[in-house]
């Protein structure tokens, strides 16, 4: 009977192992699956820099800037080359971006904090958040209010042209802050138009900033941007990893300060002849004190622009690392483009104008996206609308209502031709009507008197005022300027666009036809989706 048991309980006892066993086994599974379950999503990483030119990159064949880790992220990712914004101007690029909306539909027209966007304005960055993920910036934002992004934000290390203004604060953060709004040239006292204090202004600034590499801007955004992925890693997110460069002003620590020769830049369209051009470019052109450099002094600023854009290129590389590392890169879709171009040494400027040279309009675009084949061209006519669009149809979001912008999602897995838009269109300017050209003999006391008035920032009325748009098609470019010259040009044989055909009777028939799409195009770009 001791016997007997003796086997039942050792026979109870392996019974109750092979249970708990199975019982393991099953909240194993259940385990495994809820960890798939919670991991079932996307993460989004939009990558931004601040007017850099479209072709100054490696990977678009630029034989001199060096951008190893975006031309890696290329490699590896899908990239689009006749992508262009809807504004060559930083808010309102930046809020069509996030709209998927025209600049005359969202509002948002100038770069000052009351055309930034308000908490009741909608983004996808309100579709992401209500759907449970966390939200980010590191570094330039230039399109959300205070308030915006206080709501919807919910990590918020901020940068502007001048510094860090908003987040977690080092010493180096101040000093620096302090050095870009104590601009040392006297002849350059300008006051930005959301800024107050004598700032670093666009022109030459000789020698590199006075600061070691990881003191810079560009490094502590990157470390902003790793600690929010480090943080936030086992969760859906969304981060903008915005960079402020390689807009003005133009300076950078060494090693990049050093990096190019001026020598070895070649400057184009020197030879411009801006009496065949809108009065407002020929203002830009020597607003700054461009007409004052010479052939030189330009390649420097240039080369030390190229400076910025290799110093943001690492960073970026130090934030894919970080991507690598944490085992984030096949569940999030990667973004990288910039708001807007940049003159970069055409007609022997930087910056931008009001104008739409491809120069300003044009803008690089690669996407990362898991699951589908990468390291594909399309060469589909794209706006800087229809991203945000795309990335949402994606991830398996409902159109939104109201919005301009389009998928591209099916051209990228093969299910249409690569064509997307037949027209392109673009816009900028404020609704106020800028003043009259200035006959050239007397423009130039003209423009002294306003610098002894106002400082070097008197040319904005000429630049920023009066709505001006275009239309692209076939190569074909028609622009429109209030109280300027139109033009015309034939983008396939004329890529600098030097020779404005709009002036030439041959061309008459072709000006009128390129003026009527410009028409429809801006009447329909206009209406509401209720219209």
């Amino acid at each position: 009977m001791k016997i007997s048991r003796f086997f039942f309980r050792i026979e109870l006892l392996i019974f109750l192992l092979i249970i708990r066993f199975l019982t393991s086994c099953d909240n194993g599974v259940e385990s495994n699956e809820k960890e798939e379950n919670e991991k079932d999503y996307k993460n989004l990483i939009v990558i931004k820099m601040d007017e850099l030119r479209f072709d100054q990159l490696g990977y678009k064949g630029h034989p001199i800037v060096k951008t190893p880790n975006i031309d890696q992220l290329a490699a590896e990712s899908n990239v689009f080359s006749n992508v262009y914004t809807v504004s060559p101007l930083c808010t309102p690029s930046r809020a069509s971006f996030f709209t998927g909306k025209y600049t005359m539909q969202h509002g948002c027209k100038f770069v000052d904090m009351p055309n930034h966007m308000s908490p009741d304005q909608w983004s996808y960055i309100n579709t992401l958040r209500d759907s449970g993920y966390v939200i980010g910036l590191a570094g330039k934002n230039h399109c959300f209010n205070d308030e915006y992004m206080e709501e919807f934000f919910d990590y918020r290390e901020e940068y502007t042209h001048f510094g860090k203004n908003h987040g977690t604060f080092i010493k180096k953060d101040k000093e620096i802050f302090e050095y870009r709004h104590n601009d040392p040239r006297p002849e350059f006292r300008s006051k930005a138009p959301d800024h107050e204090g004598s700032i670093l202004s666009e022109g030459l600034i000789e020698g590199p900033m006075p600061f070691k590499e990881e003191e810079a801007m560009t490094y502590r955004i990157a470390e902003d941007g790793i600690r929010f992925l480090e943080e936030n890693k086992d969760r859906p997110f969304f981060l903008h990893y915005s960079f402020p460069d390689p807009h003005w002003p133009n300076v950078v620590t060494e090693p990049y300060y050093s990096m190019y020769n001026p020598d070895s830049i070649t400057l184009e369209g020197l030879d411009i002849d801006w009496s065949t051009h809108p009065f407002a470019h020929f203002v830009q052109s020597v607003s700054q004190g461009y007409d004052k450099y010479n052939e030189e002094e330009r390649k420097r600023i240039v080369a030390t622009m190229f400076g910025q854009t290799t110093f943001c290129d690492m960073a970026i590389g130090m934030l894919m690392d970080k991507v690598e590392e944490l085992g984030l890169l096949e569940n999030t879709v990667i973004v990288f483009t910039v708001d807007h171009g940049n003159f970069g040494g055409q007609f022997g400027m930087i910056g931008k104008t009001k104008g739409f040279y491809d120069a300003l309009v044009r803008v690089p675009l690669i996407i990362h996206f898991p699951e589908i084949k990468q390291n594909k061209t399309f060469d589909a006519n794209i706006e800087n609308i229809d991203v945000m669009p795309t990335i949402m149809d994606y991830l398996g979001f409902e159109e939104h209502p109201g919005i301009k912008g389009k998928s591209f999602l099916p051209i990228i897995k093969g299910e249409k031709p690569d064509q997307h838009r037949e027209v392109i269109y673009s816009e900028v300017g404020l609704p106020e009507e800028p003043p009259m050209p200035k006959n050239l003999d007397d423009f130039w006391d003209y423009r002294a008197d306003r610098i002894e008035e106002e400082g070097t920032s008197w040319f904005l009325e000429y630049t920023v005022q009066g709505r001006s748009s275009m239309v692209k098609k076939d190569g074909w470019k028609y622009c429109y300027y209030t109280n300027d010259m139109e033009e015309l040009y034939n983008c396939n044989v004329d890529s600098l666009e030097l020779n404005n055909l709009a002036l030439k009777p041959e061309y008459q028939n072709k000006l009128s036809e390129m003026r009527e799409i410009w028409k429809s195009t801006v009447l329909l770009n206009s209406m509401s989706e209720s219209n």
